[in-house]
């Protein structure tokens, strides 16, 4: 595992930030629905709802789509480590209990959303 959840998470809004610079407001297209936000699922995670519909393929979720392209890479370790180190997924042997550990994961990013949101 690379760093806490909140140190990942950062990790993740700074690539965010220089890539995606508006990705957290609530007046962009693909906006983050918070409601909606769900790490554990493709669809529904900061990558699914940021993902441009045109990348997406008729078998990958967004985020599986996005991620091969901003990984660089489709092998399985490879991306599993470049999307969990930047807090946009839990790592297999993570938790015993992975729902737990995707709750937590999508708490911080709706904080740090929310934070970024109530200071614009």
């Amino acid at each position: 595992m690379n760093g806490t959840i909140t140190e990942r998470v950062a990790a993740g809004a700074a690539f965010l930030d220089e890539h995606d610079p508006q990705w957290w407001r609530a007046d962009v297209e693909r906006a983050i629905d918070l409601d909606d936000l769900d790490l554990a699922n493709g669809d529904s995670c900061v990558l699914g709802q940021r993902c441009p519909l045109e990348i997406r393929s008729d078998n990958a979720t967004h985020f599986g789509s996005w991620v091969w392209i901003l990984a660089g890479s489709r092998d399985e370790s490879t991306v599993e480590d470049w999307a969990t180190s930047r807090g946009f997924q839990v790592s297999w042997g993570e938790s015993p209990n992975g729902d737990r550990a995707y709750g937590r994961l999508t708490a911080e990013w709706k904080r740090v959303i929310g934070e970024r949101r109530s200071a614009s």
